[in-house]
């Protein structure tokens, strides 16, 4: 039977694969004219800024549970 925590862990493994899926990193640039050098430097919506944000809160609640459990085993 799981517990709370791997259960929480593979939730959380589950939601980070489907963002990496799902998430498109080049749709980020304004326009296909736009010089991809300079499409690194330019800000990303609040949208997507919200999107990265999730996305590091939940890898880093992925590294401390992987902590956890690891020390419980």
């Amino acid at each position: 039977k799981m517990t709370l925590v791997e259960s929480s862990w593979f939730i959380v493994t589950i939601f980070i694969i489907a963002i990496v899926l799902l998430v498109d990193p080049k749709s980020s640039m304004g326009g296909s004219s736009m010089n991809p050098v300079l499409g690194l430097f330019s800000s990303a919506s609040s949208g997507q800024q919200f999107v990265y944000n999730f996305c590091a809160v939940l890898i880093s609640l992925f590294f401390i549970l992987t902590v956890v459990l690891s020390l419980n085993n």
